[in-house]
């Protein structure tokens, strides 16, 4: 079985600036190759999280996570991506996505995503390769600038969603692509499927495109504390979709009426308050929750689809901390779930 790199989501918190970068540097020591810095608004920034983690760090790669087509116009990510990959020393990866939380706040549309992010890719692609480019797309402008610093050309562009179109345009577009939300392998199917429905318009295959399977994680021994603390996180999924719930559908769930209703009123900050609401089957869909030989199992099942990568956002339950869950999915659920999922 080929060996799966491990990725580690530093995320928005209500702690301070200091815990995120602690949770970078005990990912790094404990094996994480990929570390994948959160842009959630309003919360810490970004790009100058990611230069201090490139500071405070020396091995694994840095990932945006992920920079949108909407709030910062794709020459400035390429910009910020040579930036931060020049800091670190090579490390830079770009995750691109539709986004969808501040932009309510900010007045900004997430118009026509899985075009906008085509035409990102192939944009950012051709400024980080150097020289002037003179970009028209259909949601996209760059009229005849460029980059003026050297860049590396081949700073892996990843796409990262759950939608049907974004993961068929992954399929088309991307260096790799991370595959959102769906924990178990009726929805990596049907993720996988999508992305190779894109790679076919490209004249390339599946197999010729590396898959990161990106799940929100609660590894405790209470079962129900673990549950319980990722719920809050897939009522921001459930708010970001709003109003496309295709992805709920297909794994045979329904979102219950008073929760739509509450995320109708596209108050980002009511979802905390209304996780209880959530039930239970969502969390089996969607997150990795429970002991750790819980959601080894899970992982050894998704394993078992052929993903490269494994990334987790670690959501510690009461008593617990991010950089326990880490160490625990590490430790513990890896190991276990590699042996489940190697061939007899």
């Amino acid at each position: 079985m080929t060996d799966i790199e491990l990725g580690l989501a530093i995320h928005w918190t209500d702690q301070g600036f200091d815990d995120m970068v602690a949770l970078a540097e005990a990912g790094e020591r404990l094996g994480y190759g990929q570390l994948w810095v959160a842009n959630e608004k309003f919360f810490h920034d970004m790009y100058v999280t990611a230069g201090v983690v490139a500071e405070r760090t020396s091995r694994p790669a840095i990932g945006t996570f992920v920079a949108d087509p909407y709030t910062h116009h794709p020459a400035l990510t390429a910009m910020a991506a040579a930036t931060l990959d020049e800091v670190s020393g090579g490390r830079a990866m770009i995750g691109i996505g539709a986004g969808g939380t501040g932009f309510p706040e900010m007045g900004v549309a997430r118009h026509r995503p899985a075009q906008a992010i085509k035409e990102a890719v192939l944009l950012m692609r051709r400024l980080l390769a150097g020289g002037r480019v003179d970009f028209h797309g259909e949601v996209v402008h760059f009229n005849d600038g460029r980059l003026n610093i050297e860049a590396r050309p081949d700073i892996p562009l990843i796409v990262a969603s759950r939608g049907d179109l974004v993961l068929q345009t992954a399929g088309e577009v991307a260096d790799r692509v991370m595959i959102a939300t769906y924990a178990e392998p009726q929805g990596l199917g049907h993720a996988k499927a999508m992305i190779g429905k894109g790679a076919g318009r490209a004249g390339r295959g599946l197999a010729d495109i590396p898959l990161i399977s990106r799940i929100d994680t609660c590894i405790d021994d209470d079962h129900r504390a673990a549950y319980d603390a990722v719920k809050p996180s897939i009522g921001v999924i459930l708010w970001n979709s709003y109003p496309d719930r295709k992805f709920v559908e297909r794994v045979g769930l329904r979102v219950p009426d008073d929760l739509e209703a509450i995320i109708a009123k596209r108050d980002y900050n009511l979802m905390a308050d209304n996780a209880h609401l959530i039930p239970d089957a969502f969390v089996d869909k969607f997150c990795w929750a429970g002991t750790a030989a819980d959601v080894a199992a899970k992982v050894a099942a998704v394993i078992g689809e052929g993903v490269a990568g494994l990334t987790i956002m670690p959501l510690p339950a009461p008593g617990s901390t991010r950089i326990e869950v880490a160490r625990a999915f590490a430790e513990d659920v890896v190991p276990r779930a590699r042996q489940m999922a190697a061939p007899a």
